[in-house]
């Protein structure tokens, strides 16, 4: 949708395409906001993570360690760029951190329909193969007393 949105705002011409009228996804807002909280914690873990591992490397060396506020800036700059994402979610215009080109854009459209449509046929592919799975174990069940009878009674005769 965010590609969409700012291939609007970078040709206008676009908006009038049967193509890009619709949403290259079915998700929903919820869902958006789940992931978007999800990225935005696993950013801010890995900033700790990597705050962290420079002080050490600055440790080791015998230079100064970076204060509190390093860190701090660098979870500032990671909240601003989630609260501008939450900002644009409701609307329908959007920007990227870089500009580009309308036909890169289109091209990056493109490649996230070829990967939702594969996405789709994968699920639907691991689903027919459980029916098929589940369907199989079935037949090739063996009962454990009917193979050890079996031997039984062929020693026997021997």
């Amino acid at each position: 949708m965010k590609l969409r949105h700012a291939l609007f705002v970078a040709d206008v011409k676009y908006k009038k395409q049967k193509k890009y009228a619709e949403d290259e996804s079915d998700l929903d807002e919820d869902a958006v906001a789940e992931h978007e909280e999800a990225c935005k914690a696993r950013e801010i873990e890995r900033a700790e993570k990597k705050f962290a591992k420079e002080n050490e490397k600055l440790a080791e060396e015998g230079k100064p360690v970076q204060g509190e506020d390093v860190l701090r800036s660098r979870l500032g700059a990671i909240d601003d760029e989630f609260a501008r994402l939450e900002k644009e979610r409701g609307t329908s215009k959007a920007t990227l951190k870089r500009d580009r080109a309308p036909e890169k854009l289109v091209e990056a459209i493109d490649r996230l329909e070829d990967k939702i449509k594969t996405f789709k046929l994968q699920m639907v592919d691991r689903e027919a193969g459980k029916e098929v799975a589940l369907g199989t174990s079935k037949i090739n069940y063996l009962d454990p007393r009917w193979v050890t009878s079996s031997r039984i009674s062929r020693s026997d005769s021997i």
